[in-house]
């Protein structure tokens, strides 16, 4: 059988799910959407059509390890985790609209569309550059160690080629 996994953005919305697929979610996502006071909805779904899922944590730690690498490991809460770790354990689409999430889930070679979104179109990979001085760090680097400013998150620029 097909499947897919939802993150919660899914669900939220209220759009139609599709038949003729296993849709799965984490706990996560059950978490978030209670939070937000959708627990009938989350009840009814949950009674019909989705099923709740925990991912290994073998794959929790392989998304962590892409996330680093693309620099989307601050951008990312632990529910988008466990979602892109469960898609990634049942090698199901991945349903989402959130950027961060699709850019991780394409270096990890998880298939993955949008909702609402057309999705991305090529993976991008994120620094820190420091407001005050320039200094370039890793992603999750968030005050400067030259001269104590904030840092802001960037688009990793290209090396140049030589011509």
């Amino acid at each position: 059988m097909k499947g897919l996994v939802l993150d919660t953005s899914a669900l939220y919305y209220g759009k139609d799910l599709p038949d003729g697929y296993e849709l799965i979610i984490s706990p996560g996502v059950v978490r978030e959407l209670e939070r937000e006071g959708m627990g009938p909805r989350l009840e009814f779904l949950l009674a019909s059509k989705i099923r709740v899922y925990s991912p290994e944590e073998k794959h929790i730690e392989k998304v962590q390890l892409a996330a680093r690498v693309t620099g989307d490991i601050s951008r990312l809460s632990d529910t988008d985790i466990e979602v892109l770790a469960l898609a990634h354990e049942t090698g199901y689409q991945l349903v989402t609209d959130d950027y961060s999430i699709q850019n991780t889930a394409a270096e990890l070679g998880v298939p993955c569309r949008g909702l609402d979104q057309r999705g991305i179109t090529s993976v991008w990979h994120w620094e820190a550059r420091c407001i005050g001085c320039g200094k370039i760090f890793e992603s999750n680097v968030s005050v400067c160690d030259i001269c104590g400013s904030g840092t802001k998150s960037a688009r990793k620029r290209k090396p140049r080629t030589k011509r």
